[in-house]
């Protein structure tokens, strides 16, 4: 990286961030003068002075990166930064510690989750056996990484993928890997019965809505069946169990969101029956994970554009991989020490972005600007895909907050006899490829009132 930089920040922070560039400055970066937002003077030229970010106009200046002496406070603030400096045609830095990066998307998006109880955390965690299903892929990696952090007694990581546990297993050598399938009920029993963990986050999952519509089986004997196998581990042991659910879950049009939904109305009969815990959390959109739109925004505008987007209406709740961990862990916190049983639990997300402004952003994030230097297409709503995802559904009614930022969430309580019943039958159609009669039978034991209203496959609701 080579090239004419200006550093830009408050007077304080440039200051503090020239006194360290011998640590953090790339190499062949040159400092050529300072955007100042507010009063006083650095040691570099002053290029700009403005009041905030709003006001920052680059143009005419030769530098070709612009670097931020200190990270945004939020998303809002990063995103007008971003916007000023690709319509100049500039890259944006940013000095965090002792190094500078990049900026990166999940500095523009996805709500600040407030302060984080990691007292609280921390005593869930601290000396318990924990096992992670799906350990080795994006969201479970990520957890796994945390809890590592959190003193637990034990870590297991268990995957079907053996390269998943294998990448893992290089940065967290402590942790015990388990190569098996939740599909298979007795593996799911050896292993539980082995490591005799004391809380389990269940994140393993077919989760791509396009594919499960496509492969409505699969995705029932994985997310229906593997769940229950795992629940019903769970259970032989003692142990608590976090599933980790999606807003896809609520009013669900995909098939995907479906065995989400059931899913959850599982646990939530599971919690009430007790003595353990069985408890869902619902997360939004995870940025950067395996299959999700950003990786495709970024191998499409490697590839010189264009970026392609279903519909320029539709939006989505966004979390980074990090902030989607400490969702969790601060959900699980909160949830398995309430006294209420059977609700779903929330985090507070902000609103839902447009996800054309992410493909702007992901462009803006290479100095391009979106629509004059890549273009955008659009491609029509896949298959069980929304414009829109909910948070709560309309059948749902929200309990008394148990903590800032977590929103508990109630519906009509069903039976565990019939919902076990209609776990069977799902997965006897599904051992047999009748992904027709699957689906059916799915919406109907999730939204019998509503099945008269959907097609299928190729549902798109629009709320």
């Amino acid at each position: 990286m080579a090239g004419e930089a200006v550093l830009a920040g408050s007077v304080e922070a440039v200051r503090n961030a020239l006194a360290s560039c011998d640590s953090w400055a790339p190499s062949g970066l040159d400092l050529s003068g300072a955007v100042i937002i507010g009063d006083g003077d650095t040691d570099l030229p002053t290029v700009r002075r403005i009041p905030d970010w709003e006001h920052l106009d680059l143009a005419g200046l030769s530098a070709r990166w612009l670097i931020l002496a200190e990270p945004p406070q939020h998303g809002a603030e990063a995103r007008v930064i971003l916007e000023r400096a690709a319509n100049a045609q500039k890259k944006v830095m940013v000095v965090e510690g002792d190094k500078a990066r990049r900026l990166r998307l999940d500095d523009l998006v996805g709500q600040p989750l407030g302060q984080i109880d990691e007292a609280r955390i921390r005593s869930m965690i601290a000396g318990k056996r924990v096992l992670i299903t799906g350990g080795g892929g994006s969201i479970g990696a990520q957890l796994a990484r945390r809890v590592a952090g959190l003193s637990p007694a034990r870590l297991t990581l268990l995957d079907s993928s053996e390269y998943n546990l294998f990448r893992i297993g290089l940065e967290l050598p402590n942790a015990t890997p388990a190569l098996a399938d939740i599909r298979d009920i007795g593996a799911m029993r050896r292993w539980f019965a082995r490591e005799k963990p004391q809380i389990v986050f269940h994140a393993a999952a077919l989760k791509q809505v396009p594919l499960v519509e496509r492969f409505a089986s699969e995705g029932v004997l994985t997310n229906v069946g593997g769940l229950r196998h795992v629940a019903e581990a769970a259970r032989d042991v003692g142990a608590d169990l976090v599933f980790v659910s999606t807003d896809k879950a609520v009013e669900p049009s995909s098939v995907m969101g479906a065995t989400k939904r059931l899913g959850e109305l599982y646990v939530h009969a599971l919690d009430r029956r007790g003595p353990q815990r069985a408890i869902a959390v619902r997360l939004g959109n995870v940025l950067g994970s395996t299959g999700s739109v950003t990786p495709t925004f970024e191998a499409q505008l490697a590839d010189g554009g264009p970026l392609t987007v279903t519909d320029p209406e539709v939006t989505r709740f966004f979390l980074s991989i990090p902030q989607s961990a400490d969702a969790l862990l601060q959900a699980a916190a909160v949830g398995l020490g309430l006294p209420l049983r059977g609700p779903s639990f929330v985090i507070e997300m902000g609103e839902a972005l447009s996800v054309v402004e992410l493909a702007r952003e992901v462009i803006r994030l290479e100095g391009k600007r979106p629509e004059l230097d890549v273009p955008i297409v659009f491609t029509g709503l896949r298959p069980g895909e929304k414009l829109h995802e909910l948070l709560i559904g309309a059948d749902e009614w929200r309990e008394a907050d148990p903590a800032p930022n977590v929103t508990a969430v109630a519906s009509t309580p069903r039976g565990l006899g019939e919902l076990h019943e209609v776990m069977e039958r799902l997965c006897m159609l599904a051992r047999e490829g009748a992904d027709d009669a699957v689906i059916d039978a799915l919406f109907d034991a999730i939204i019998p009132q509503k099945k008269a209203d959907i097609a299928a496959p190729g549902r798109a609701l629009t709320s």
